[in-house]
């Protein structure tokens, strides 16, 4: 995937900077599809789609998991959670991203990056 990316970025001469912000969205997102999602089950898939348009850089990641709540993400930043070793990956995604939305009852991850000149 790194190597994808890389080439996307040299192909539209883009900041090192965006990369860095796009790859760990994405490896966040694929990381929590295979963990969370599919339960490491290797008979399960995750699926990924990229569109760059003009500044906007689209990535779906799509997981054959049962799905979650959004409402069940824990806050990492409050001082019960400091320490936990998850739970993490969804509020580095906000951090980083410009849009970040879940479909499919969470199988499915939209994150929307805006690359600047």
């Amino acid at each position: 995937m790194k190597d994808f990316l890389q080439e996307v970025y040299h192909e539209y001469s883009l900041n090192m900077n965006s990369f860095n912000r796009v790859f760990l969205g994405i490896s966040e997102a694929v990381n929590n599809a295979i963990i969370h999602g599919n339960h490491l089950n290797p008979e399960k898939n995750v699926f990924i789609k990229m569109n760059l348009s003009g500044h906007l850089f689209k990535i779906e990641v799509e997981d054959e998991g049962q799905g979650f709540s959004e409402n069940v993400l824990i806050d990492p930043t409050v001082s019960e959670n400091i320490r936990q070793e998850h739970g993490r990956g969804v509020y580095i995604i906000r951090q980083l991203a410009n849009e970040l939305v879940f479909e499919d009852q969470g199988r499915k991850v939209i994150i929307q990056f805006t690359i600047p000149e």
